[in-house]
């Protein structure tokens, strides 16, 4: 269980860092002195009108925490464990770094680290994500709600098994772009029957939050829902056969199935690496 005294440090203050500092200090799961930014940038940080300290030396921040938080690019995964692994050692370290596997994370640290991996998608930026966690076999019950409590501040939390990370990172990882597309489609078929950008636009996203939400809450299965919606001979049904002749449920399972394939891809890369 996180104590006052429980100190946290993000490596990497990107858009991930930064949202997942944001959704810390929302949840007040820890004091705001207890949380250190480390960049190669760092700059002041205000959040709230609550200021974090924020350093560039990675060693010095890593020195000053119980818990890490490694939410730097896979690029450059490998520099940034030759800085702190003199000084981690015994430490809970999170990886929020897209394909970097727990094997390779244990192969780089002290064997006194307890490992846990995380992959949440960019929606964490309006505290409306879903993250995947995974722990390592020297991560504890413990170490895994500390993590659940870091990320549930910014979404949503699930365990899965480390084989499955690559799928999740083709589905609620890559997901959001494939919505995205979705919502700027629908969008342009309302400029294109009349409807102004700005409506559009409004319309097609709400009605995507809409559905998501009546799919979660209720338990309904898409495919009733999308019977309700679908009346005998009405207009539904005829844009749904449209959908259909263009195939789009096989291209967003192809898209989901080829994404996967990409992190496999990725992850090979990383542990090559070694």
């Amino acid at each position: 269980m996180m104590t006052s005294m429980t100190s946290m440090t993000v490596i990497g203050l990107g858009k991930m860092g930064s949202a997942l500092i944001q959704g810390v200090l929302a949840t007040e799961i820890f004091e705001v002195d207890k949380i250190i930014g480390c960049d190669v940038e760092a700059k002041e940080m205000k959040f709230d009108c609550r200021m974090i300290k924020t350093i560039t030396d990675n060693k010095k921040g890593v020195e000053l925490a119980e818990i890490v938080l490694l939410a730097v690019k896979p690029q450059i995964i490998h520099q940034v464990l030759q800085e702190i692994k003199s000084v981690i050692a015994g430490k809970l370290v999170v990886s929020v770094a897209a394909g970097v596997t727990i094997d390779y994370l244990e192969s780089e640290l002290p064997s006194s680290c307890r490992i846990v991996r995380a992959m949440p998608n960019i929606p964490i930026l309006v505290n409306a994500g879903i993250s995947a966690i995974t722990p390592g076999k020297r991560a504890t019950k413990e170490d895994v709600e500390i993590v659940k409590n870091i990320l549930g501040g910014v979404g949503e939390t699930i365990v899965v098994k480390e084989e499955l990370m690559n799928a999740v990172t083709g589905l609620s990882g890559s997901g959001p772009a494939y919505i995205s597309l979705m919502i700027e489609a629908l969008a342009d078929g309302g400029v294109l029957t009349g409807l102004s950008r700005e409506l559009s636009l409004r319309l097609a996203a709400q009605t995507m939050i809409g559905t998501a939400k009546m799919i979660i809450e209720t338990g309904i299965h898409p495919g009733e829902l999308k019977d309700m919606v679908a009346s005998p001979g009405g207009t539904t049904i005829k844009g749904i056969e449209v959908l259909e002749q263009h195939g789009l449920r096989g291209i967003l399972i192809e898209a989901v199935k080829k994404a996967t394939e990409q992190a496999k891809e990725l992850n090979a890369d990383t542990d090559d690496s070694k």
